[in-house]
């Protein structure tokens, strides 16, 4: 089965109730539209029991991961969303015009997010969409870089990279996934495990 394409990277703010021990979901919605995702993955060290003169068991648990993807654009309200920064709307001029502002202090929060994100595979000249959602993750803030225009558009776009987590649901999942014969099937399967409603 081979990938075709990327499509619709979904997020919500994650939180975790330590009473109930419920993990819930709020705020989400498209971060953007796509243009390239990652995911890599790590695994503890190999570790295993010797019996028999022979290795019986062994142990590769899920000891972390990264995730980067690049969107066509970051707006204002997404970098707000994603990176627990509050907007605040400035005046600024004679006519007193009001932009919103985000500043990068001390009174950003550690924001936790949950993440969704659909890749389109073919499978004997047959379409399917991969669903795959992070239950927990955090992102880091990006970095800032540009380039001049030459003769020709240099296309620019933003990439934002974070950490992958261990939900603090039964079982510590950190990630979930289905595939399926149509978009609509992902797009609410990813907004159901995010809790998100409405249509995209």
């Amino acid at each position: 089965m081979a990938g075709i394409g990327l499509r619709k990277p979904f997020f919500a703010k994650y939180s975790y109730d330590e009473k109930s021990g419920a993990v819930s979901y709020t705020g989400g919605g498209l971060l953007a539209k796509a243009v390239e995702f990652s995911a890599s993955i790590e695994s503890s060290d190999d570790n295993g029991l010797y019996a028999d003169d022979m290795v019986a068991e062994t142990d590769r648990s899920f000891a972390g991961g990264s995730i980067s993807i690049t969107t066509d654009d970051l707006t204002a309200e997404a970098s707000a969303a994603i990176l627990g920064i509050t907007a605040k709307s400035v005046k600024i001029g004679a006519g007193e015009e009001t932009v919103q502002e985000l500043v990068y202090d001390d009174s950003m929060t550690d924001t936790f997010l949950g993440f969704g994100i659909i890749i389109p595979k073919r499978r004997g000249g047959v379409n399917c969409f991969r669903a795959v959602v992070f239950p927990k993750i955090q992102f880091g803030v990006p970095e800032d870089s540009a380039k001049t225009k030459g003769k020709s558009i240099e296309w620019q776009t933003p990439t934002i990279e974070g950490t992958i987590l261990r939900s603090d649901a039964e079982g510590h999942p950190w990630k979930r996934e289905v595939t399926v014969p149509d978009e609509a099937t992902a797009i609410a399967y990813i907004k159901h495990c995010l809790g998100i409603g409405g249509a995209a």
